[in-house]
């Protein structure tokens, strides 16, 4: 009797060892795959610090293929506030305002979003390189809006990655000496990309023009503004 009892036991003890293990294989975890980077921003939109909700803008007639650009500080092809052109007359800062400016979401594909200002006339004899005005460079697709008054440099106030410049310093610098003489046209332009530029903090108009060949995922979104005989 007691070997009797003794072997139901061991037939126990082993039946719930066979569970144990067909439980252990079937929670195992599948062998690991290969790695793969996606984007993941920390909010539907990162213009600024803690991030915020995507800004409605209406669609303009190439939307989706060509990203909308808009400003509520001036319309397209009005007249730029002297308020983001402190150098219009003559250079008093190198740290002026600069405009806020919102647009629609890019294109499917788009992995860094460009956004650039350029003076579309120049002096006599000028470098064609001091065209460029501003350049946000590296914003990841979930940025919509740069805000008003990006402080130059590194900035909580760019997505983390981005980075900006002109020709004449790392920030926005805005129209500059001349145009309070004469108006120049301004262009805004976003750029969608399937990439992010490796380029250099001190790229110039020519070389980001070149890093941007061949990259896009749409037309690129543009906006023009004047400056600065009928601003106010």
């Amino acid at each position: 009797m007691r070997v009797k009892r003794w072997l139901v036991i061991l037939a126990m003890l082993a039946g719930n060892l066979d569970a144990a293990t067909a439980q252990n294989a079937g929670s195992a975890a599948p062998p690991p795959g290969p790695t793969i980077v996606v984007p993941k921003p920390s909010s539907v939109a990162e213009p600024v610090s803690g991030g915020g909700p995507a800004p409605v803008v209406e669609p303009g007639p190439g939307y989706p293929r060509q990203p909308t650009i808009r400003s509520s500080a001036f319309a397209d092809y009005g007249w730029l506030p002297l308020k983001y052109a402190a150098n219009a007359a003559k250079m008093v800062t190198f740290d002026p305002i600069s405009p806020p400016l919102v647009w629609t979401e890019p294109p499917p594909g788009t992995v860094s979003v460009v956004l650039a200002m350029i003076d579309m006339e120049t002096s006599s004899g000028g470098n064609p390189q001091d065209r460029l005005l501003w350049a946000v460079i590296n914003m990841p697709p979930s940025t919509r809006l740069l805000a008003e008054n990006t402080t130059r440099g590194r900035t909580a106030m760019l997505p983390a990655g981005a980075f900006q410049l002109s020709f004449l310093t790392n920030g926005y610098i805005g129209p500059l000496p001349g145009a309070d003489l004469q108006a120049h046209h301004y262009l805004f332009e976003l750029y969608t990309l399937d990439k992010m530029l490796d380029v250099p903090r001190d790229v110039t108009l020519d070389q980001l023009k070149t890093a941007i060949k061949g990259h896009q995922t749409g037309q690129r979104g543009v906006m023009v503004v004047r400056c600065c005989t009928n601003s106010k």
